[in-house]
């Protein structure tokens, strides 16, 4: 079935809480969540420090 008479197509409006973030904005962001959640993670039983210490970034367990 196709469209109404007279209908047109519409341009999508952007949510008004999207941004646009150059690559090194978005760097520089997720390093401050990534910063923040540590520093949070300090001041508490450092669960987070403890999962992640003796691996690589990968994930993957280090061996030294």
């Amino acid at each position: 079935m196709g469209r109404a008479k007279g209908s047109r197509n519409k341009e999508l409006l952007k949510a008004p809480h999207t941004v646009e973030l150059t690559t090194e904005q978005k760097l520089e962001f997720l390093a401050n969540l990534i910063v923040d959640r540590i520093e949070a993670d300090q001041g508490s039983d450092q669960t987070l420090l403890k999962s992640i210490e003796g691996s690589n970034v990968a994930g993957i367990p280090a061996t030294a």
